[in-house]
């Protein structure tokens, strides 16, 4: 391999030990929660540095660790995160968990009765949970297509969108599974129907390069705490430039107008709280932000898209594949079942297995994370969807085929082990 361009590779030892706990664990979690970066913790506790050191005025100008949509950080962070999905600044903002993204979207949409939202049986349970007060409010019909072996086929994906379509919900990366959208040709189908396309990417952003502008994706969401390895509490909103203005929010943030001269009235004589906020919405993403981000969180996540920055998501990706497609060979080698394609067009890192005993599924999971004494744990999860279930496995940029070995070395001696 070519290291020349690729620090990833020819830093590893250092990228690895930006995560102490992997000295302790063999951590195979990533889609579940990531473990914290010491770029980011730095960066977290130099806020709270800053701000005891008194630097949080807003008066006359914002400081450094005032309040977060005031702060240059917050400003740099939705940069970086639109460089991130490679989208423009003005698509994107800020929000935490996807779920609070899909309420928004959802009730701004304007439902009648014999409208449709198609989605799967291997979505993550937040956003079915949301339509299913679609049906109850309006009547929409809510069409849930069923995965086969793991894969949601897209011969059943076109047969369900019609011109009744009004959204078209799919996690990028199936969370419970693996099995991973071609979001371009999802895309395709649903505009063909003037259908938008939310995607949750929270399985897939940070394991995979995603370029919304080439998907033609509508809306996308993602948490930061998972596969992009930063803080718990930051993430994207992104909504292509052309819809920004067709939807008026029904949150209501009076920070997102377009005040004279960006400057809030609170200092002028004749301020008052109804005329002096009466501006129209500002015309980019930041009109449907909730401002639910808070400082430490926005300080993390911009030391996490930094990192990124000097790895390189494609050396990322690269090495995710990889790894995700020597973890398929090692289990399916001692007879362990993968429940979803293994066509590495089909999923990246994030793989659900079974011994094909529910049971023994069962009982590996607790001798992973169990393990005897003197022995590091081997972190994954149980997960099981739609019919789809086992041992969920996420190979991650800083693992190691050593790491996969360890786990197919005892789950193959739990194969033979007697129940």
């Amino acid at each position: 391999m070519n290291l020349e361009n690729n620090y990833l590779e020819s830093h590893f030892d250092e990228v690895r030990g930006q995560f102490e706990l992997l000295n302790h664990w063999n951590y195979l979690n990533a889609a579940d929660q990531m473990i914290p970066g010491n770029y980011w913790l730095k960066a977290c506790h130099d806020f709270y540095d800053f701000q005891a050191k008194g630097r949080t005025e807003d008066i006359p100008n914002p400081d450094i660790a005032t309040h977060p949509f005031l702060m240059q950080k917050t400003f740099e962070a939705v940069r970086k995160s639109a460089k991130f999905i490679h989208a423009d600044s003005d698509e994107v903002t800020l929000m935490y968990r996807p779920m609070l993204a899909c309420n928004l979207i959802v009730n701004m949409i304007d439902w009648k009765k014999g409208d449709n939202v198609v989605f799967t049986d291997l979505d993550y349970p937040s956003f079915p949970f949301i339509f299913e007060g679609l049906r109850e409010k309006y009547g929409v019909e809510l069409r849930i297509l069923k995965n086969v072996k793991g894969e949601i086929l897209m011969e059943d994906m076109e047969k369900n969108i019609d011109d009744n379509t009004k959204l078209v919900s799919i996690n990028r990366t199936t969370a419970f599974c693996g099995f991973t959208y071609d979001v371009k040709l999802v895309c395709e189908m649903a505009h063909k129907h003037g259908a938008l396309v939310l995607d949750d990417a929270i399985q897939a952003l940070g394991a995979i390069d995603i370029n919304v502008h080439e998907d033609n994706v509508d809306f996308l969401v993602s948490g930061s705490y998972k596969w992009q390895c930063g803080p718990e509490g930051a993430g994207i909103f992104y909504i292509r430039r052309d819809l920004i203005t067709k939807f008026t929010p029904q949150f209501r943030n009076y920070q997102a107008i377009e005040l004279p001269g960006g400057m809030v009235p609170f200092a002028r004589a004749d301020h008052d709280n109804m005329t002096s906020w009466a501006y129209p919405l500002v015309k980019t993403a930041y009109r449907f932000c909730q401002d639910v981000v808070l400082g430490p969180a926005v300080f993390g996540w911009v030391a996490t898209l930094d990192f990124y920055d000097k790895i390189g998501i494609d050396n990322v990706e690269k090495r995710v594949r990889t790894l995700g497609q020597y973890a398929v060979k090692r289990l399916e080698d001692i007879g362990c079942v993968l429940q979803h394609p293994t066509d590495p067009t089909k999923m990246h890192g994030l793989l659900t297995y079974s011994t094909g005993s529910d049971e023994r599924d069962s009982l590996s999971f607790k001798r992973f994370m169990g393990p005897p004494l003197g022995q590091k744990p081997i972190k994954i999860s149980q997960r099981a969807l739609g019919g789809a279930g086992g041992i969920r496995v996420s190979t991650h940029f800083f693992n190691t085929e050593e790491d996969i070995d360890e786990l197919v070395k005892v789950q193959k001696e739990l194969m033979v082990k007697k129940l």
